[in-house]
């Protein structure tokens, strides 16, 4: 399991993970080397999943399982930040961002019989974060997590006191397991088995750069444009 998050690390350095590299138009295009054509044509041969999630008017759902111990899933937010900003100021509601907790601790994540190593505060964490949303402080607390990746439960319990002024993590804990387990079971039935992995409108992705992820969000709302056209 340590070995596939460092070559997802590895993945986010380099081009894009959806297909084998040789002869691959969609990492070419993404890194580059190919051309936007190149990327349509891949990207409308790739299968699709239902999420199940409303897209509540969004031409694009971007769904991410995601550890807050991780440190891939830390540089794909910062990676991916931008792009989701630049389409939330330009094309306000097309683009819909969900996170998914899918924790590799398996204090709550039934996948698991150990937890991987590093991750010991990864079900606190998200925990954590949901609090933090309930509280409108979410991406406080989700700058600290990330920052402090590694840190102990009990390192990151006195940070969510100090951020949100919970003084009873257990019983807020409580509260949100049923939500991180419902993500839990939502992933199962995906297999996923690392983090991050992303969908785009059902298109399960690996490691898009950047600039393949504002090609495939482009294409996804050109897409839904023609269909309203229809």
């Amino acid at each position: 399991m340590i070995v596939v998050v460092a070559l997802v690390a590895v993945g986010f350095v380099g081009a894009v993970a959806l297909f084998p590299k040789d002869e691959d138009p969609v990492q070419q295009a993404a890194a580059g080397t190919g051309t936007a054509a190149d990327f349509a044509a891949a990207w409308a041969q790739q299968p699709r999943v239902d999420l199940g999630i409303d897209p509540e008017g969004a031409k694009v759902v971007v769904v991410k399982f995601n550890d807050y111990e991780c440190p891939s899933c830390r540089q794909a937010e910062a990676l991916y930040k931008p792009v989701l900003d630049k389409f939330a100021q330009t094309q306000p509601g097309a683009v819909k961002y969900v996170i998914k907790d899918w924790p590799l601790d398996a204090a709550c994540n039934f996948h698991y019989m150990s937890t991987v190593r590093g991750h010991e505060a990864a079900c606190d964490a998200a925990a954590a974060a949901r609090m933090a949303k309930d509280r409108g402080k979410y991406q406080e607390m989700a700058d600290w997590i990330y920052a402090n990746q590694g840190t102990t439960p009990a390192e990151l319990r006195a940070a969510t006191q100090r951020i949100l002024g919970v003084t009873d993590f257990d019983a807020e804990y409580a509260k949100q397991l049923p939500g991180i387990r419902k993500d839990i079971s939502d992933g199962g039935a995906l297999n996923i088995s690392q983090t991050p992995t992303y969908f785009i409108n059902g298109v399960r992705v690996g490691g898009l750069q950047p600039q393949g992820l504002e090609m495939a969000i482009s294409l996804e709302i050109e897409a839904a444009a023609r269909q309203q056209a229809q």
